[in-house]
C-alpha cells in the first residue's frame, strides 16, 4: 500500500503512457473547439452577423466554452435543488427548460458584450441557444 510502482510498466512506459493520454485529452479539446468554431463562424454566416478578424471568432468561442462551463455547473446545482421541490411533471419540464436556456444563454451575451470585435444581435444569440439546448437534449438523452 502507499506504492506508486507498477510493476508492469517501466519509467520509459509511464512516460509514453503519460504522452498518450495528453495527446488524447489535446485531441479531443481540439475537436470540441474545432466544432463549436465551425459551428459559430456557420451560424454566423447564416445570420450575416459581421465580425472584424477570424481571431475575434476564436476569441468568442475561447471565452464562450468556459463561460458555459461554469454556468453550466451553476445552472446543475440550481436545478438539482429547484426540480425535487416542484410536484407536477408540465412545472418540472418548463422549470428546466427555462433555467438550461437562460444558463446557455446567459454565457454568449455576457461574451458578446465583452468582446468588441464581434456584435452579435439578439435574435442570433436566441437561435444559437436554441440549438445549443437541443443538442443538450440530445445529449442528455441519449447519456440515459
Amino acid at each position: 500500500m502507499g506504492h506508486d510502482h507498477d510493476p508492469n510498466l517501466s519509467g520509459s512506459d509511464k512516460l509514453i503512457l503519460a504522452l498518450f493520454v495528453t495527446l488524447l485529452f489535446t485531441v479531443a479539446l481540439l475537436m470540441v473547439g474545432g466544432a463549436f468554431l465551425f459551428g459559430f463562424a456557420g451560424l454566423f454566416q447564416l445570420f450575416s452577423v459581421q465580425y472584424e478578424t477570424k481571431g475575434s471568432l476564436i476569441y468568442f468561442i475561447v471565452l464562450l466554452l468556459p463561460l458555459t462551463l461554469i454556468f453550466e455547473i451553476a445552472s446543475m446545482s440550481i436545478l438539482i435543488r429547484v426540480l425535487p421541490k416542484l410536484r407536477k411533471k408540465w412545472i418540472v419540464t418548463v422549470s428546466r427548460f427555462v433555467i438550461t436556456f437562460l444558463f446557455i444563454w446567459i454565457p454568449m451575451c455576457l461574451t458578446d458584450e465583452w468582446l468588441k470585435g464581434i456584435n452579435v444581435p439578439i435574435y442570433t444569440e436566441l437561435v444559437a441557444t436554441t440549438l445549443l439546448l437541443v443538442l443538450d437534449r440530445l445529449v442528455e438523452k441519449k447519456n440515459l
